[in-house]
């Protein structure tokens, strides 16, 4: 099907995420089945890699990588069942673990600038002044420099789902009642960790399962998908400021 997305359609068919719990409590017991587990979320590894493969060289993307892998076996290890589902769990630590390497690795550190005030000094409610309004021009220039670092690693995110800006802005509701149904879709959505696990896993948008939660027509999902994949890409990922515009 021609579109926005250009998906592989399947079957709604959504694994039960109670097998990959008990999986992923095999998996502390066996280096081989922990095995099979990395190498299956594989894709789902390299996609949460992806979003910054332009900022670094090739080494360094492929050390991200490594850190996402060590982060999902760290997962796996500490996965405890009584406190909820696998596949959210390891895709917290996966993300946390992969932003504290990007981090580590970024070569432009943001820098405190302080505020020397002193009130002994000739004129300081002036120099007071000018200092908190230089400070406010410095964290406004510093959240537009992390917006537009989000917008770019968003890009890279969204176009593997083949999602583009453009088609984004097509794709999202105009009206105020029409916001409202999205926003119930993509509330209904990321509460399920069957769907979430099928959308991240499979790399497929589930309308049929969706319907059936839902009680939406399964056309008025398929309008949806791409503000609601979209969406979902900016809540599960490292896009504080986006995901204000989301909200």
């Amino acid at each position: 099907m021609a579109g926005a997305f250009q998906l592989m359609y399947e079957e709604d068919t959504i694994e039960k995420p109670a097998s990959l719990n008990e999986r992923a409590n095999k998996a502390k017991q066996s280096e081989q089945e922990a095995k099979g587990l990395i190498e299956e979320f594989m894709p789902f590894l390299r996609g949460r890699v992806a979003r910054f493969s332009g900022r670094f060289e090739e080494h360094l993307q492929e050390d991200l990588l490594s850190t996402a892998m060590m982060a999902f076996y760290e997962a796996v290890q500490s996965y405890d069942s009584d406190r909820g589902h696998f596949f959210p769990f390891a895709s917290r630590v996966v993300n946390a673990r992969i932003i504290d390497q990007v981090r580590k690795l970024s070569k432009h550190e943001v820098k405190t600038v302080p505020l020397n005030i002193d009130d002994d000094e000739p004129h300081s409610s002036q120099s007071s002044a000018i200092n908190v309004i230089s400070m406010r021009h410095y964290n406004a220039e510093l959240r537009r420099e992390r917006l537009a670092e989000e917008i770019e690693q968003f890009k890279v995110e969204a176009a593997s789902w083949g999602i583009t800006l453009d088609s984004l802005v097509k794709s999202s509701p105009k009206h105020r009642e029409l916001r409202h149904t999205y926003k119930d879709i993509l509330t209904t959505v990321a509460k399920s960790p069957e769907i979430m696990q099928t959308i991240h896993l499979k790399r497929y948008f589930p309308v049929k399962a969706i319907s059936q939660i839902t009680g939406l027509p399964q056309k008025k999902l398929e309008r949806a998908r791409t503000y609601i994949i979209a969406s979902l890409v900016i809540k599960t990922g490292d896009y504080e400021l986006l995901n204000e515009y989301i909200e």
